[in-house]
């Protein structure tokens, strides 16, 4: 590698040509044999810090994210000034300490680096600040100036976790043109298609996916999940099965089984699974979140004494680690089953309580949380005939959605106010509202009726079929879509049709 001079060394980044290879080392990473000339350089002092560094983004397209900030940590060690190393570790850490600190340390460094660099800080740290206009613009700027096809990967996996999956299709669909066989481009390219219910073409791009790369446990895993999207759980399973063959310890593949078993029905099954991951957890936000789905096994079971019961101790251990933002969770998610309204706003009441605050504190996750605590609150103060208090809660919501232009925000104030004015019949000011959320079964049945007090059956008729082809683990799948299978399997005349089917898997 050239020298900027005797003290700096900018290192040339050739994530590029990694080819999604099992990170072995710094030498069994596969290298170009010449430069590429729109890369982003990466200022440090230590060749051993860079190469500590591109392990990590193996690892991190390979969705081995603790063993990603496992190197990044140990590079950050080799050289503490480096900015970007920092910024990497504040925007993939679950820590809130360790996520504040490398936050601060990457805004500190990020004066004496390129304008590469400065861009990528920019995107990553916005982010973390829930600044979010800036934070898109930075990635904008960055991946139309650099052809790194790592980078746009990583831009279309952010881009993903807000639901813009337009954008990262597109993303995706540049670094495949620079990489046609690029394996984690065409993991996530599925994961968009599976999105929009486009099965065909997700099979197809985790097809190309495993033969190129046939050893790794990331794209077994991911055709599992996107296999259980559609309804195949059995399939899912054998995969799943196949990446912890690979990889005894790949975390995604162990939870996915659980979360498979749990929309199977099994719900005995699925805790013993959870059970397996929450002690093989690479850190506390691990372990939390996956005593979090544990607990939601009791809700499906219609248990919900039991339910509430576990995740009171979520919640506690949540406390214990200073993990407040799961801790809100863990109450909203307990109000979320309350048939009494008046029950759920006490437990909505618990999780604003636990919500952390302070500069300190990534805001992106905590205002996320926030906008769904205001949310629900808004929708069951109306339900509740607490109009004012109903409407106060949307005015702070509308207020956090301006401020932050964050994607899931903005949705949380869309179905909040969609809710709301489907309970005050004013459904087709509710409508345009609910459109904006068509991926959550609470949302997606408001409009249901919506649609339907306004005359579009065929509309609320179609919307609550694709309601029922939802497998998801989440709560609002639990409580709503088991429940519609049957419904819609028990419509006479229906017993050879697909959701029928679905009742059976």
């Amino acid at each position: 590698m050239q020298t900027r001079d005797s003290f700096l060394s900018v290192f040339f980044l050739f994530i590029c040509v990694l080819s999604w290879a099992k990170p072995t080392g710094a030498q069994g990473i596969p290298r170009s044999n010449k430069m590429p000339s729109s890369t982003i350089p990466l200022s440090t002092r230590s060749l051993l810090a860079r190469n500590l560094f591109e392990k990590g983004i193996a690892n991190f397209v390979n969705q081995k994210t603790e063993a990603a900030l496992q190197s990044w940590r140990s590079a950050a060690e080799k050289d503490p000034n480096c900015a970007v190393i920092q910024a990497f570790i504040s925007f993939t850490s679950k820590d809130p300490r360790e996520e504040s600190t490398a936050r601060f340390k990457a805004k500190r460094l990020a004066g004496s680096v390129t304008p590469g660099e400065r861009l990528l800080i920019k995107w990553m740290v916005n982010a973390r600040e829930d600044k979010y206009v800036a934070s898109i613009a930075a990635m904008n700027d960055l991946v139309a100036k650099y052809k790194d096809k790592w980078l746009l990967y990583i831009a279309s996996d952010w881009l993903m976790r807000q639901g813009s999956y337009d954008r990262a299709r597109e993303l995706l669909q540049r670094a495949l043109t620079l990489d046609p066989n690029y394996p984690p481009a065409l993991n996530h390219l599925a994961y968009t298609y599976a999105a929009i219910g486009d099965f065909q073409h997700a099979f197809a791009a985790m097809e190309r996916c495993l033969t190129v790369l046939p050893n790794e446990p990331n794209p077994q895993s991911s055709y599992a999940e996107i296999l259980r999207k559609g309804g195949n759980f059995r399939g899912a399973l054998d995969h799943y099965r196949a990446a912890l063959k690979m990889d005894p310890s790949f975390a995604l593949a162990q939870v996915g089984i659980a979360d498979t078993y749990a929309l199977m029905g099994d719900e005995e099954t699925a805790r013993k699974e959870y059970t397996v991951a929450v002690r093989d957890a690479a850190n506390a936000s691990e372990r939390i979140r996956y005593e979090l789905q544990s607990a939601l096994t009791y809700v499906r079971e219609g248990k919900h004494s039991r339910a509430t019961g576990a995740f009171a101790v979520v919640a506690e251990h949540a406390r214990d680690v200073h993990l407040g933002q799961l801790q809100a969770q863990a109450y909203r998610l307990t109000a979320m089953y309350q048939t009494d309204d008046s029950e759920a706003l006490r437990f909505i009441d618990k999780a604003e309580t636990a919500l952390p605050h302070g500069e300190e504190i990534s805001q992106s996750d905590i205002g996320e949380e926030r906008a769904k605590i205001l949310e629900f609150r808004a929708i069951r103060s109306a339900a509740l005939g607490k109009i004012e208090i109903s409407h106060r809660a949307l005015e702070k919501l509308s207020a956090l959605a301006d401020e932050s232009r964050n994607a899931n925000i903005q949705r949380a104030y869309h179905v909040a106010t969609g809710s709301v004015l489907v309970q005050e019949h004013e459904e087709a000011d509710a409508i345009p509202h609910l459109e904006e959320d068509i991926d959550n079964p609470f949302s997606m049945q408001r409009l249901v009726v919506a649609y339907r007090n306004t005359g579009a059956a065929d509309k609320a008729n179609a919307l609550e079929f694709r309601i029922a082809a939802i497998n998801e683990p989440t709560v609002e799948q639990a409580l709503i879509v088991p429940e519609l299978r049957l419904r819609l399997a028990a419509i006479p005349n229906r017993r050879r049709t697909w959701w029928s089917k679905m009742v059976s898997h």
